[in-house]
């Protein structure tokens, strides 16, 4: 991320895009359901990466 990409997202409050799950709906419930909670982790941990490398940046 650019110095000039975590200014726009700190100084504008830009949300970070994150990736949209899909629903597979020919799944049974356990799996969409599985997916669904796969998804939200990688959700939430591509945020706490992207908080970190925008923290990274201004330290430096």
């Amino acid at each position: 991320m650019t110095p000039e990409e975590k200014n726009e997202i700190l100084s504008t409050y830009k949300w970070v895009k994150v990736p949209k799950y899909v629903d597979d709906e020919n799944l049974s419930w356990e799996e969409r359901y599985k997916r669904l909670n796969d998804h939200h982790i990688k959700e939430t941990t591509f945020l706490i990466e992207k908080i970190r490398s925008i923290v990274a940046l201004d330290v430096l």
